[in-house]
């Protein structure tokens, strides 16, 4: 490999330092916006968001456990008017029931799911604005 070496003095010299130091240290710091830290209300209403999301969460579970009850009621009944020998009216009024019951018991469980979801999301803003507030 050949290398060159190249001289400079004076002016270039002091020209050079100047750009390699101060200039591009400057262009650097202009990039970078000032970050300003959330107001202390953001913090407050990600608090009242969990708790509103912990809220949605206990009725989630108790909808859950009443229409669990309910399922376990109505296949009870539908056993026994099996049994019992009862007509096709009243054995499709129970599997209807049944079915109602297990649909309503899907729709708990997402709706259980999806406030869940939300309250990680708000954990995780109300975290970071705390982080933020504090200057880490």
């Amino acid at each position: 490999m050949n290398r060159q070496i190249v001289t400079v003095g004076g002016a270039a010299l002091l020209g050079l330092a100047l750009l390699s130091n101060s200039g591009i240290g400057q262009a650097q710091q202009t990039t970078t916006p000032p970050s300003t830290p959330p107001a202390q209300g953001d913090v407050r209403k990600d608090t009242q968001d969990i708790r509103q999301d912990r809220k949605d969460i206990r009725e989630d579970r108790q909808d859950l456990r009443k229409d669990r009850r309910e399922r376990r009621e109505d296949r009870r009944e539908l056993r026994e008017d099996r049994r019992e020998g009862a007509g096709k009216g009243e054995l499709a009024k129970d599997r209807a029931e049944l079915k109602k019951d297990n649909q309503d018991i899907r729709q708990d469980r997402k709706d259980l799911h999806q406030d869940r979801k939300d309250l990680r999301e708000d954990r995780k803003e109300r975290r970071q604005d705390r982080r933020e507030n504090h200057g880490k």
